[in-house]
């Protein structure tokens, strides 16, 4: 599932993997056009929602933002719910920054409570310029027609996913404009030649 943030369903066509998350509270079921559903929302309200883009990407074309005031904001996915796999080894993909301005960010992605992604740059968060993104591995990527970050493996023990933004007290707001969380296919196991034969299998 993936969850693009903004303030209007219809500003853009969203990806049939993704949503538009419209700041509403968790726990919320998001059903995207694949049909799969998943429960998720805010736990702590952002601050506000925003249109930003229509001709950007779905993934960056809005945002939810925090103000970095010292008390955090804080989105949660049950990976439990709907159609949800549960926990697992998960392929995260992430936007955070603005289509219009320049920001001041800081974000943690948690397992429930233990911390996946640490984009708070010790304390002092990243500055990102108009146009900008910091992406799942935490690099500044320059995006609008096509969403162009990297992605990362990390494996979830629980089914609690928080992204939690506006923790420090460093002025300016957190923009978060995309969210994906895919789970990755079990590796199957290797069968040997001899086995094979034992099974009566022609190699």
């Amino acid at each position: 599932m993936g969850f693009n943030f903004r303030n209007t369903a219809g500003y853009v066509t969203d990806q049939n993997f993704a949503v538009p998350v419209l700041a509403e509270a968790f726990p919320h079921t998001y059903t995207n056009t694949n049909g799969f559903s998943i429960n998720a929302g805010w736990t702590v309200a952002p601050g506000g929602s925003q249109d930003r883009t229509n001709t950007n990407d779905a993934r960056i074309a809005g945002d939810n933002y925090t103000a970095n005031a010292g008390t955090p904001s804080n989105f949660q996915v049950d990976l439990s719910s709907g159609s949800a796999p549960g926990a697992g080894t998960y392929t995260i993909d992430l936007a955070m920054g603005d289509s219009q301005a320049a920001r001041t960010g800081e974000f943690r992605l948690k397992d429930n409570a233990t911390v996946l992604i640490d984009g708070t740059n010790g304390g002092a968060g990243f500055v990102t310029n108009t146009g900008h993104f910091i992406d799942a591995t935490l690099t500044d990527v320059t995006a609008s027609v096509a969403w162009t970050g990297t992605t990362v493996s990390k494996v979830f023990s629980s089914s609690t996913v928080n992204l939690e933004t506006g923790k420090d007290n460093i002025g300016g707001f957190t923009l978060m404009a995309h969210l994906r969380l895919a789970l990755q296919a079990a590796a199957s196991a290797a069968v040997s030649p001899r086995m094979l034969m034992l099974l009566g299998v022609g190699v």
